[in-house]
């Protein structure tokens, strides 16, 4: 058991008030997170000053390094590269980078993941279905959290957050206690977005009287959504809200210009928005600009290649720090424009196709959000399904698409979370999954 997971089972009941006080110590002195955290943090500020020499030495020792113990120690990696016709030790100089062969999901998923992956103290295994729904499932060191928190910690910094700070968040979590639950490991108020906003305004209410609250985190389209009932149907919230706010922190989906600017001119906060996946392998966040994001070199190596479009292309990205599943080069296939580079090395970028959100509707007439529906839950059927899709058959009833050839349909039911969900749901197998007109698969069905 992690150190992480053991406070969270030991510490979920200590209130509010000792929460702040335990969350004014560093994170640079937590157990299980220092030397990791420090280490990043350190990374950030050395690149924050780096020269162009500097980083490129940054970037190609962390790549070399594991590109050699990922050829060495794991299977899927020993035959890639001797099929591609590379050896990491022809790994000389920085611009060497680019002959390494570029690994897709689809791919990856072609070998089991004990093949794919090295045995390391402490992993444990993740799934995503990234924006497709195709499922991936892969392992993560515990190191990894020292990282995350360095480098988030970063961004929310331009906010002036601390982590003594309390935040209010809307996320995809099912298993919170009550509308509203104290996350003390991380110092936040969780939101069940699956509640009745009526539920969750008047536990909000009391917490906004007892506690200073200045930040939203969680899926722009929840916060936006949670912003059009105060707007609309809520003045005593939206006053209490807006009286500590600072700002919004928007992760997970890509924040569409009239989520954003609802929020902000709800509650008179600025909002920030950063890019990451969960396979850890790139981060980015909007330091100047909104909707202009630039990649954390400390974090990844982020670059693009060019797609059939001329003005498009597509997302590469190397995690430096996950050697139980490590992911060297790996095309994110999400598409990215306008690209700005220092030298060789991809500064910054637009985001094309980003994570919209899009919702179902429950039978209260809530809308409930894709990303946190799916994604944000403990689905056993992504460890089956190659693809998962969702249609909306009529108010509070849907449908989930799913192909695989793992699975009864008869048992798909029992491998779906539907914990807090007032809705029916159907299941529907199929043999491939539904395509738009321009072959896209998406996770939602229209």
């Amino acid at each position: 058991m992690s150190i992480a997971i053991f406070l969270k089972n030991n510490l979920k009941n200590i209130p509010p008030n000792f929460g702040q006080i335990i969350n004014k110590i560093p994170y640079a002195y937590r157990p299980g997170l220092r030397s990791f955290y420090k280490s990043s943090k350190s990374d950030v500020s050395f690149i924050e000053n780096a020269n162009v020499i500097q980083k490129k030495a940054f970037i190609f020792s962390r790549i070399q390094k594991i590109a050699n113990y990922s050829y060495s120690n794991i299977q899927f990696y020993k035959d890639w590269y001797k099929k591609n016709a590379f050896n990491p030790k022809d790994l000389k100089i920085f611009s060497d980078i680019m002959n390494i062969p570029i690994i897709t999901k689809s791919i990856l998923n072609e070998y089991n993941i004990e093949k794919r992956s090295a045995i390391r103290r402490g992993r444990y295994k993740v799934n995503t279905g990234g924006s497709s729904g195709t499922p991936f499932s892969f392992y993560i060191e515990p190191s990894s959290m020292g990282h995350e928190w360095a480098h988030m910690h970063y961004i929310w910094a331009q906010f002036n957050y601390k982590p003594s700070d309390l935040k209010i968040v809307f996320g995809g979590r099912s298993d919170i206690n009550g509308v509203v639950e104290y996350d003390v490991l991380r110092n936040h108020f969780a939101v069940n977005i699956y509640a009745d906003y009526k539920n969750i305004s008047e536990k909000l209410k009391i917490i906004l009287r007892k506690h200073k609250i200045k930040y939203l985190h969680g899926y722009p389209s929840s916060i936006y959504d949670f912003a059009m009932y105060c707007k609309n149907e809520d003045e005593e919230l939206k006053l209490l809200l807006s009286k500590n706010l600072i700002g919004a922190f928007l992760g997970s989906e890509y924040p569409q210009s009239h989520y954003r600017t609802l929020i902000e001119n709800t509650f008179g906060i600025k909002t920030i928005s950063w890019y990451g996946h969960t396979e850890r392998c790139v981060l980015a966040f909007e330091k100047e600009e909104k909707f202009v994001y630039e990649p954390f070199l400390s974090y990844g190596y982020a670059e693009a290649i060019s797609t059939e479009s001329e003005n498009d292309s597509q997302l590469i990205s190397t995690s430096y720090y996950n050697y139980a599943s490590p992911l060297i080069r790996y095309n994110t296939e999400d598409v990215i424009s306008n690209l700005k580079y220092e030298d060789e090395i991809l500064k910054k970028y637009k985001i094309e196709n980003g994570r919209t959100g899009e919702f179902v509707i429950d039978k209260t007439g809530k809308k409930i959000n894709l990303t946190g529906l799916i994604f944000g839950r403990h689905h056993e059927l992504f460890n089956y399904a190659k693809f998962i899709q969702v249609r909306q058959i009529e108010t509070g009833k849907i449908e989930i698409h799913f192909v695989s050839n793992d699975i009864l349909i008869e048992n798909a039911s029992k491998y779906f979370d539907k914990e807090n969900l007032e809705m029916d749901i159907i299941f529907v197998k199929r043999d491939s999954p539904h395509r738009t007109q321009s072959g896209k698969i998406n996770l939602i069905i229209k």
